[in-house]
């Protein structure tokens, strides 16, 4: 799995099929067998991922954080490139100001 997002989809059907097997065809049931406090954790763990803020909350530091991906891989390479590396930084700092002060226009973009 590359992203969060593909590891939230399958948490989201893994924790479908414990709420609700019979909807899951694709999980086999039979192996199954929770109890219902398991089910009623299931339940609200689903409902908790599945709400608006935690929704919204993830897409804002999924977006953010992607400004920051190219230079943490960069600094993880040899010396030189982390010199260089470091020298961008204040690039990075610009970017996410820009964000900050067009957020508005960000959201929109995201949400779209």
């Amino acid at each position: 799995m590359k992203t969060f997002g593909e590891f939230y989809e399958h948490v989201a059907t893994c924790l479908d099929a414990m709420v609700n097997s019979p909807v899951c065809p694709e999980v086999n049931e039979s192996c199954w067998n929770w109890d219902s406090d398991i089910n009623t954790m299931a339940h609200a763990i689903k409902c908790s991922l599945q709400s608006f803020g935690v929704i919204v909350g993830f897409t804002v530091l999924k977006n953010s954080l992607d400004y920051l991906k190219g230079l943490s891989a960069k600094l993880q390479r040899r010396d030189i490139y982390v010199f260089r590396t470091y020298l961008m930084i204040d690039n990075i700092k610009s970017e996410i100001q820009c964000l900050r002060d067009d957020i508005g226009v960000e959201f929109q973009r995201w949400y779209n």
